[in-house]
This record gives C-alpha cells, sequence and structure tokens, in this order.
C-alpha cells in the first residue's frame, strides 16, 4: 500500500479507515446498482427471465430473440432530448463553468440518468487553475450517495467507479473515487482495500457531488421504470406477430387416413399423394392463412398503450404522420410538453445546484447564494417558422422584448438569439440614421 497527498493535505482518513468506511459503502452500493443494471437492459431492450417451451429449437429462440427492441430507451432518449439547457442567467458563471467544461454535450448524459433511473449524478471538483472547476457527469450505475436526510443538498459520502469495469476483473476491483465533506479520495484496488491512494481537499464542508433528480420526491420516480411491464406486451406481440410471419401466413395443409412415406418430407409448394390399401380413404384439405392485419393491429396497440403511459406522442413511435396540421400535430403533444415541464422543474433544480456549488467554489458568493438565477431550456416545440415570426413581429411591436423572443425560434441557443438580438439593434439604429435628417448649421 502506498500513500500519495497532494499540495501537502493530511487526510483525515487513513487507508484502513477508508477501507473500513468502503466496506460499509459496498453492501448497500451493490444493492443500489443490481437494479438499475437490470433496467439498463431492459432499456437496451435485452430479453431477460422470459419463458419459454422446453422443447424449444433454435428457430423459436431466435424469433424471441428477435423480438426485442429498445423502446425503452426510445422513450427515455424523447423525454431527456425535451429537456435540454441553453443558458443560465449568470451569462459569466454560465462561461466560466458550463461551457468550459463542455457541459452543452455532457448534460445528456445526466438527464438520461435521471430520466431513466430517477436520478444523476454532476461532480464539481477544483480545477487545477484555483480560478476554475471542474464540472463532470457520474453514471448512476457507478455511483452509490449516501444522503443523511432525503431533502439534503448534498450527500454525506460518494463512492464512484472511476473507470469502466475492467474485463476479466471482479466487480469491485479497478480504480475508485471516494468524496465526503472534506476532500475527495482517489485509490485503486477495492473499496475495503484501497491502495495507491491520493488525497485531495475540496474546500466545501459538504461533499460537492450534485444529485439531478427526475422529481422532487423524497425517493426520486423514474419515468422509465414502472413501464417496464408494458414494454414487454409489445415484446409478446411482436413475437406473436413473427410467428405468424414464419409459420401462418400461408395455407396449412393437412391430411387424414392414408399413409405417406416417412422418408418424404413436405413443403410449402409441394404435394402429397397417400400411398398404400387406406390411399383411397384419405382425405386432404388447408386451413385458411392467418390473418397479418389483425396481429399488425394489436402490435400497434400496444405501442399506443406505450406511448400513452409514457407521455412520448405515438407519432413519435410509429413515425405515423399523415396529413396533420399544425394544431393537431399540438394537440397529440400537449401530454409530451407537460411532461417536460415537469421534468424541467426537477431536473432544472439540480443543475441550478451544481451551478452555485461552482459559484461558491470560485469564490462567488453572491452568484453561490442567489436564488433567481436559473438554467434556460432550449424550445423543442413543433412549432413552425411562419407561426413563430409572425407571433414575434406582433408582440416586438407592442412591447419589444426582441432577444427573449428570438428565443422561442425552434432550434435557436440563447448565443443565436443574442447574436440575432445584436444585428437587429445596429440594423435598427442604421435605419434611424438614414431617416433623421442631419442638423442644421446655425447662422452666423
Amino acid at each position: 500500500m502506498s500513500l500519495i497527498l497532494l499540495d501537502g493535505e493530511t487526510p483525515p482518513m487513513d487507508a484502513a479507515a477508508l477501507g473500513a468506511l468502503g466496506a460499509e459503502l459496498k453492501k448497500d452500493a451493490q444493492n443500489t446498482w443490481a437494479p438499475l443494471r437490470t433496467l439498463q437492459k431492459h432499456i437496451d431492450g435485452q430479453l431477460l427471465r422470459t419463458w419459454m417451451p422446453d422443447n424449444a429449437d433454435a428457430e423459436y429462440k431466435d424469433l424471441l430473440r428477435k423480438s426485442a427492441s429498445p423502446w425503452l430507451g426510445f422513450a427515455r432518449d424523447a423525454i431527456a432530448q425535451g429537456c435540454i439547457v441553453s443558458g443560465y442567467t449568470n451569462t459569466d458563471l454560465w462561461n466560466r463553468v458550463w461551457r468550459a467544461n463542455g457541459m452543452d454535450g455532457r448534460q445528456e448524459v445526466v438527464t438520461r440518468d435521471a430520466v431513466g433511473f430517477s436520478r444523476g449524478f454532476v461532480a464539481v471538483l477544483p480545477g487545477a487553475d484555483p480560478d476554475s472547476v471542474v464540472m463532470r457527469p457520474m453514471s448512476a450505475l457507478d455511483t452509490y450517495a449516501v444522503f443523511d436526510d432525503p431533502w439534503d443538498d448534498y450527500p454525506r459520502y460518494v463512492l464512484h467507479r472511476r473507470k469502466p469495469r475492467a474485463a476479466g476483473k471482479s466487480f469491485w476491483q479497478g480504480e475508485w473515487m471516494l468524496v465526503d465533506e472534506e476532500g475527495i479520495y482517489r485509490f485503486k484496488g477495492t473499496p475495503d482495500t484501497p491502495v495507491e491512494m491520493t488525497f485531495e481537499a475540496h474546500g466545501m464542508g459538504s461533499a460537492p457531488i450534485v444529485a439531478v433528480s427526475n422529481s422532487l420526491d423524497a425517493a426520486p420516480i423514474s419515468s422509465i421504470a414502472d413501464k417496464v411491464s408494458v414494454y414487454k406486451r409489445i415484446v409478446d406481440a411482436t413475437f406473436t406477430l413473427q410467428m405468424l410471419q414464419r409459420y401462418g401466413a400461408f395455407p396449412q395443409k393437412w391430411m387424414a387416413g392414408g399413409e405417406v412415406d416417412p422418408n418424404v418430407r413436405s413443403s410449402v409448394a409441394g404435394l402429397l399423394h397417400a400411398g398404400g390399401e387406406a390411399g383411397d380413404t384419405a382425405r386432404f384439405g388447408a386451413f385458411p392463412a392467418s390473418d397479418l392485419e389483425k396481429a399488425v393491429s394489436a402490435l400497434d396497440a400496444h405501442i399506443k398503450h406505450f406511448s400513452a403511459v409514457v407521455q412520448v406522442p405515438p407519432h413519435y413511435l410509429l413515425g405515423a404522420v399523415v396529413n396533420m396540421s399544425a394544431e393537431g400535430i399540438a394537440a397529440a403533444e400537449a401530454g409530451y410538453h407537460r411532461n417536460l415541464s415537469a421534468r424541467k422543474k426537477s431536473i432544472g433544480e439540480g443543475y441550478e445546484l451544481a451551478m452555485r456549488t461552482a459559484a461558491s467554489m470560485l469564490g462567488d458568493e453572491a452568484a453561490a447564494a442567489s436564488t433567481t438565477d436559473q438554467v434556460e431550456w432550449e424550445n423543442v416545440s413543433s412549432w413552425s417558422l411562419s407561426q413563430v415570426s409572425d407571433f414575434v413581429q406582433k408582440v416586438e411591436m407592442s412591447t419589444g422584448p426582441l432577444e427573449e423572443l428570438f428565443r422561442m425560434i425552434p432550434g435557436w441557443t440563447k448565443a443565436d438569439a443574442a447574436k440575432a438580438h445584436t444585428a437587429a439593434l445596429a440594423k435598427a439604429r442604421a435605419l434611424a440614421e438614414q431617416i433623421t435628417p442631419a442638423p442644421q448649421a446655425t447662422p452666423a
């Protein structure tokens, strides 16, 4: 065992004390991660503990395996893609923290975890430069946080696997990080037997790891976990359709009486002849082909039911938008946007706490204590440009908040709106200078 200290810091815990704490956290961490790993497999479209007949052949198993699709993952992503942070009212903090750490793209990891697992995590750690911080997402599958009270802003302890589990290694073997109110412990080995430990004080008084929650309940609720049973109905309906396509899409022939040479193999396009003494009494017929349209309709019904419970528009899942008006699309997406509004309220609180934590770490006490600064969201509404253009022109004529109106244009970021606002003001000034006559010289 070796101990490496950063900047002469003395760790409150030595390797033995850290190992004792890690041993306490291991069991609870495993109990927390196990259901999340199972849920992740469902999200990825894997089949788990699926019943099949004892005599199922390879073809049956192949059809069942092909029946699974990542519907849960699609629903999770559809919700997460509607909750994109595009700005923060404190522009200086936005640039120094969010943009400097590439959180425009990295936020997707946290939001997906929040929607799918009920909680995502953001680490706010001291940077190499005293005037900087490091903000990074922490996978919920590798992060375990202990809260003394469910309503606390910060956890008491956080155990985090720093790198993905290596092939051929035991589950607990790897590189770890433990964060508490004093500092950050990084080590290798296992949580209960740390080696090559380093310590870095963060000076925050609380573990600067922020939980971004999908809901503000004491125990946050996933948007996906309780929809697994509905997803399994889609798998069953898909398997039924595949079975009908493989075995029932053509008339099934039958024969009663007579004898058939056991060496003869029947086929879809083949004819059978009954020989022997009983051949004269043999009767032949065929069962009608299965009605595949009914199976397809049943599958569509299950997908629409899934769409309703996850609050994702059915045309997102089925891709069936035929001559829908803008009002029709808005009505179909009303539930989806109400869901997004609720998700943004809770997820936004987590991101705002992360920004205030970063401000405190940077020594900006005013921004750290602010209760008015808030995140701003990208507009993902399905508005047509003609609708938005007409709205912007009418409201601008009466009130004039041009930058805020520009931000309502689908696909425009806060930076796009600010740039357009500056250009519009410059154009207005140039026009005013052309219209306003030059001042006349005063006669002597």
